[in-house]
């Protein structure tokens, strides 16, 4: 997979994102908190201020999310949730969110108020869903919305996560990319708590 999805191989459909697909006209793609530099590929981590550390999520993903939405179109918002069980051929991407759930719940499982505060340091907002504790909505990249519902847990119950796309995710991304973006996004959620609680100490 890094061997497939490296910079050189990439760049030319990541540079056409420039003023495309929500993002700005600016030399850097910036989402979920990350600043992707046009002129060599290389990422920061705008929470942590420093360069995005491989073992928190490495660069060819990122590189295979984005060519895959550079392929698209932009498209009205469907205004329709989906999980991603409700995904046609979507399999291998319910591994992905589910990995993504459970991040999310050991994070946020008995603190889901600090699940608003950090979806707010990557530009989301909170959402009335009609059912969990707390619920948020990302767009963790311009035109693709995450929304992410959280159960606490208490003595009875463990925490309780689900993640829902807008149903327009089929036209920016596909499945796979999918479902590395809701890993993503879950790891950024986590970086965010990581950057908060170092603040409050």
């Amino acid at each position: 997979m890094k061997e497939l999805w490296n910079w050189e191989r990439c760049k030319a459909k990541i540079r056409s994102l420039k003023g495309r697909l929500g993002f700005s006209q600016d030399s850097v793609l910036r989402f979920l908190g990350l600043g992707l530099h046009l002129e060599d590929g290389s990422v920061h981590d705008d929470l942590a201020n420093c360069p995005l550390k491989q073992e928190y999520r490495t660069l060819s993903d990122i590189y295979c999310i984005l060519s895959s939405y550079a392929d698209a179109e932009p498209i009205p918002t469907a205004s329709n949730l989906v999980t991603s069980k409700q995904l046609q051929g979507g399999r291998y991407c319910n591994v992905m969110v589910e990995r993504a759930k459970s991040s999310i719940q050991n994070v946020f499982g008995s603190r889901s108020e600090m699940l608003v505060e950090c979806a707010r340091f990557l530009g989301g907002s909170e959402v009335n869903f009609g059912y969990g504790d707390h619920s948020v909505m990302i767009n963790s990249l311009p035109l693709v919305q995450l929304t992410i519902v959280l159960s606490e847990e208490d003595p009875e119950f463990p925490a309780s996560a689900q993640i829902f796309f807008d149903a327009s995710i089929i036209n920016y991304l596909e499945l796979e990319q999918a479902g590395m973006l809701s890993e993503l996004t879950a790891s950024r959620l986590k970086q965010a708590y990581q950057c908060l609680h170092k603040k409050g100490e």
